[in-house]
This record gives structure tokens, C-alpha cells and sequence, in this order.
């Protein structure tokens, strides 16, 4: 018995040698060019697979990672990304036809956005691999997925009522056809469940409101690539608004919300317009009822905002009685055609502050205003661009107003006294601003406690509007620094 342990001893010995002198020899060859193979050689290659494409967006959203599988043999790849939201006018995104020597690619992202991808396998001269006859090309695109299309000449009154928005844990996105025309002359109710109203990004969507609102019980909301006309609205201006919270308001849920009795509408699910244009707006743009509603996010992106009325005497935005946490003025235009009522502001948020909140899900340390890239023109003229009672007045607060043009905006020379609420308790950052009221410049936006930080423009922008929510921009400064709504500014 021991002599034939032995023998297994000895045996399991030379095994061992022989792995380990079979896996150093492997290490060698692995290291030597010359002996290593591919195992793909005198062939023409295949493209990546299109199924094996991955594509990844970052999670802040600006970027978008591609990855394939390894082609064997390939001497790299050609790769090419288009932004294909207009299909006969394909957009390159970084450099075409690019040669990469990997297997992955990362490229600039932008929101509700088509793209195509095309990967092509190239030939490698040292195994006598040639390049691909075909290219892969993928599709992918980064929109809400869609819940329903509403066709063209719809009512959507009439739409919703018929079929209501269901209560979902998912948001919701209904489609307008591209270049389409709807109607709505009565309210439409989202409950609680967040929704996107979402038209097409190359050929806008056109909605006549002729009386109603969008009514919302405390979810988000959004609105993209749909133009709004409200020259015809027949409704009560002061129980009206393009997105109106629930008077009914549910005080059960509230108190599960917040420790003092609001309903909150998270950060994450903001109220949103994007890529619209309104035109003809009598009444407000958002109202709380009157009730306790805490907004989590209020977003202005793209938009063209246009009132037409002197005699609307309320704010724009108004918060009765809720309260706000962030909100955003980004490359937006805002004007009236007509001199405002001497007390329709811009924005008010009548009491409290963020932390009067106090909500259950998440935690509101602090708001904030933002106005980058806007211009104001007749806006709120001889009223108020913000009014508060406490919000965005706190030390935790953060009020921008960055490379936007006002000009015969609110009280002359009051626009910064009022954003910044006559204090610097709240962080406060400005640059490039131009100022113009009545044909001069209003010195008051620069003084003590408002804009003091030096980059000001005070020249006259020559500012002209043109009609039709149109405007040219002619201000020589102004042009050369790249301020307010850039789709006035010519192209570089």
C-alpha cells in the first residue's frame, strides 16, 4: 500500500511539471507576436454584430457610450455617429468615420434625440484580412417610451375623456403627430401620475387652446416640442392655467409627504416646459390653486413664452400657497406685446420657504432661481420679477442671473432688487447681463445689493421684436459676448 502511494506521489509530480512548463510556455507565446494567431487569417471580415452593440448613457445624461463585440482578425474599426431626428439631414456627432483601435466610443449626448450608429470591421495586412464589405448600422434613441398616438385634428378634451389617464408608478408619454394640430376646450386631468406630452422635435405640434387646463394632482409634468396658441382662449384668466394643481386637494397623502401638510412633487419628476412656444397668453402659466403643492423642479428650456394682455393681475408663475424648491430659466425668451398690469409679476411665492416643506421622501436643504442665456423683453414692465415672503431668501438659497438681455422688464431699474429680495442672504451669482429701459440704461440694476459684478452690458441691445414671437437682436456687445436666447443671436 505505501509503495503505491509512492507511485501516485511521484505521478502527480510530473503532472504538476508538465502544467506548470505548459503554462510558462503559454505566457512565451502569448508575448511573442510572432507566434501568436488571431485564428481569423486570409478572410474578409463581418462587421460587428448588430445585436452584440450596447449603448450605455451616462448616468448625468451627457454622454452616451457605444460598445461592440471583438471582431477576430479586425485591424480596428471605422465608427460614425449620426443624429438622425430628421432622417434626410443626418447630423455627425464628433468625427466621422472615425478609426478606432477598441471595441468602445463615447460621444457627446442630447435629450429626446434619434441617432445612428454604423461600425465597420477593417482589414489587418498582417493576417491578410480584408475590411468588411458592409457596415453594421444600429438605431437607438433616448426618448420616453410611448404610451399612445394621438392622431392629428384630435381634441383633446374630448380625447382624455374618453380615455383617461390611468394611475401609474411609471410616467406616462403621449405622442402628438409631427406637424399636427389639436384642439383642447375643457380641462385634462393627469391624477398623480407623471406624464409627457411630447410632440416631434423637427416639426412641432400645435395645440389651440380655447379654454381648460392641464389639471395635475401632484406629479410631474412635461411638455416638449408642442406649440401652444392662446390667442383664442375663452376661459376665466384667473381659475386658468397651462398647468393647474387639483383643487381637490388630497390631505391624506399630504400628510404622508411632508411633516406639514404638502403634497410633493419630487426633483426627480420635474414640471417642465421644453422646446415649446406659447404665444398669446392671458392667464397664468402655472397656478397652485391656492392649495399647499411643494414643487420639486420647475424647468423653462428652449421656449419661446408670449403673453398678450394689460389687464391679467396675478404673477405668471404663482405659488398661493405652495412653495418651490428649484427653478430653471435657460434659453428661453419671455415677452408681452402689450405693457403688463402694474401688478402681474413674473413669478411670486406668497409665504414660507423651501425648508417650511419638510417632505418624507427627500431631503430640501436649500432652493434655487436660475436665468442663463434668457432674454426678457416687455415683461412684467412697471410690475414685479419676482415676489416673495421668505422663499429664495434664506442663506442655503441660490440665485443666478447669467448672460441674459432685459430690457423695459419689470420696475426700472428693480429687477435684480427683486431676484435677490433687496438682501445678499442668499448666494448670489451674475455676469454678463444687459440692462435697457425706456431707451437707457437703468442704473438702479447695478447698485448696492444687486448686480455688482462688474461684467454688466450698457448698451443698447437694439433689441427689436418682429412679430409672431419674433425678435432681431443687433446690439454689437451684446452679439460679440453671446448673450440672451441664443436663437437670436447670428451664427458664428
Amino acid at each position: 500500500m505505501k509503495k503505491m502511494f509512492l507511485i501516485k506521489g511521484e505521478t502527480f509530480l510530473l503532472a504538476c511539471l508538465l502544467v506548470m512548463f505548459l503554462f510558462v510556455s503559454c505566457i512565451d507565446g502569448y508575448d511573442d507576436d510572432e507566434i501568436w494567431s488571431p485564428g481569423v487569417e486570409n478572410a474578409t471580415l463581418q462587421s460587428p454584430n448588430a445585436d452584440g452593440v450596447v449603448v450605455t448613457p451616462s448616468a448625468d445624461g451627457s454622454k452616451l457610450k457605444v460598445e461592440w463585440p471583438v471582431v477576430m482578425g479586425a485591424g480596428g474599426y471605422e465608427f460614425t455617429l449620426y443624429i438622425v431626428d430628421d432622417p434626410n439631414n443626418p447630423i455627425v456627432v464628433g468625427e466621422e468615420k472615425q478609426i478606432i483601435d477598441g471595441t468602445y466610443v463615447e460621444r457627446e449626448m442630447r435629450e429626446d434625440t434619434y441617432y445612428k450608429i454604423i461600425i465597420k470591421a477593417l482589414g489587418n495586412p498582417e493576417y491578410n484580412n480584408t475590411e468588411a464589405d458592409a457596415s453594421t448600422e444600429v438605431l437607438y434613441n433616448n426618448l420616453l417610451p410611448v404610451t399612445a398616438i394621438i392622431p392629428t385634428g384630435t381634441n383633446l378634451t374630448e380625447y382624455f375623456a374618453a380615455n383617461p389617464i390611468p394611475e401609474s408608478t411609471t410616467e406616462l408619454c403621449y405622442e402628438l403627430e409631427a406637424g399636427g394640430d389639436y384642439t383642447m376646450d375643457g380641462d385634462v386631468s393627469i391624477g398623480k401620475t407623471s406624464v409627457t406630452f411630447r410632440g416631434s422635435k423637427i416639426d412641432h405640434a400645435k395645440l389651440n387652446l380655447l379654454n381648460g387646463s392641464f389639471v395635475n394632482g401632484g406629479a410631474g409634468l412635461k411638455f416638449k416640442f408642442i406649440d401652444f396658441d392662446c390667442t383664442s382662449f375663452g376661459g376665466v384668466v384667473t381659475s386658468n392655467a397651462i398647468i393647474l394643481m387639483d383643487s381637490n386637494f388630497d390631505d391624506a397623502l399630504a400628510a404622508t409627504q411632508s411633516e406639514n401638510g404638502y403634497i410633493v412633487v419630487p426633483t426627480s419628476s420635474p414640471l417642465a416646459f421644453q422646446s415649446c412656444e406659447i404665444k398669446g397668453l392671458t392667464h397664468y402659466l402655472f397656478y397652485d390653486s391656492g392649495k399647499k403643492y411643494a414643487i420639486g423642479t420647475f424647468l423653462i428650456k428652449d421656449c419661446i413664452i408670449g403673453l398678450n394682455t394689460g389687464t391679467f393681475n396675478a404673477a405668471t408663475i404663482r405659488f398661493q400657497s405652495g412653495m418651490l424648491k428649484d427653478i430653471t430659466f435657460t434659453h428661453s425668451t419671455f415677452y408681452n406685446e402689450v405693457q403688463a398690469h402694474g401688478s402681474n409679476r413674473i413669478m411670486q411665492i406668497s409665504s414660507g420657504n423651501v425648508n417650511s416643506v419638510k417632505p418624507t421622501m427627500e431631503i430640501w436643504a436649500g432652493g434655487s432661481m436660475s436665468y442663463t442665456n434668457c432674454t426678457f423683453w416687455q415683461m412684467a414692465k412697471t410690475a414685479q420679477s419676482f415676489n416673495s415672503n421668505g422663499a429664495m431668501g434664506q442663506a442655503t438659497d441660490k440665485v443666478t442671473l447669467q448672460n441674459c438681455i432685459i430690457v423695459d422688464t419689470s420696475e426700472e431699474g428693480g429687477f435684480v432688487r427683486r431676484i435677490r429680495r433687496s438682501n445678499t442672504t442668499a448666494a448670489f451669482t451674475a455676469a454678463n447681463n444687459s440692462y435697457w429701459y425706456n431707451g437707457i440704461f437703468p442704473e438702479g440694476e447695478i447698485a448696492s445689493k444687486r448686480d455688482e459684478s462688474g461684467t454688466h452690458i450698457d448698451t443698447d441691445p437694439q433689441l427689436t421684436y418682429l412679430g409672431d414671437g419674433k425678435f432681431n437682436l443687433a446690439g454689437s456687445t451684446q452679439i460679440s459676448r453671446r448673450v440672451g436666447d441664443p436663437r437670436w443671436l447670428p451664427e458664428q
